[in-house]
């Protein structure tokens, strides 16, 4: 990403941030196979797959990403919550880690990967309780475009808290 293009994304994703402080959500089935997996949709709609959760190397240290390499956030107003309170406008930019089953852990991750059923039925995956999104301002695996951003979305740490910077 360019210099003059970050501050574009990240007035875009305070934006949208501050548009997801209330509400329940609705998200599209993402997942329509038999196979155990998890995925995170896209705002254009596209799946990526991942069935273990693991650390990647970024500019804020070690944290959790998908099995793609992609980080993974928490929204600190969802707390260890089972509900997410992100806006379905919201997850457009900040999609939910979905699962139909729970996903593996790889090297290094010290807490525990569940999912919680969100009420429109889908599976979303947590660790350590806290619910997992993308962020669609990542353009690459380990960008961390997302940390910090409203003062609500944070990377991951290995033992499931917030990294903040």
């Amino acid at each position: 990403m360019s210099k003059r293009s970050f501050p574009i994304v990240v007035a875009f994703a305070l934006v949208i941030a501050a548009c997801g402080s209330s509400g329940g959500s609705k998200g599209s089935a993402a997942d329509t196979g038999t196979t155990k997996k998890t995925t995170t949709t896209s705002a254009a709609g596209t799946d990526a797959t991942s069935t273990t959760l693991q650390l990647v190397d970024t500019a804020l240290g070690k944290v959790v990403a998908d099995s793609a390499g992609k980080t993974l956030y928490l929204y600190v107003p969802d707390g260890t919550a089972t509900v997410s309170k992100v806006s379905a406008g919201t997850l457009a930019a900040w999609p939910p880690v979905k699962a139909d089953a729970t996903p593996t852990v790889g090297p290094g991750l010290t807490a525990k990967p569940s999912t919680a059923k969100q009420p429109n039925g889908e599976e979303w995956v947590a660790y350590n309780g806290h619910l997992l999104y993308g962020f669609t301002g990542d353009a690459k695996a380990g960008d961390v475009n997302g940390n910090g951003l409203g003062n609500v979305w944070y990377a991951v740490t290995a033992a499931g808290g917030p990294v903040q910077s």
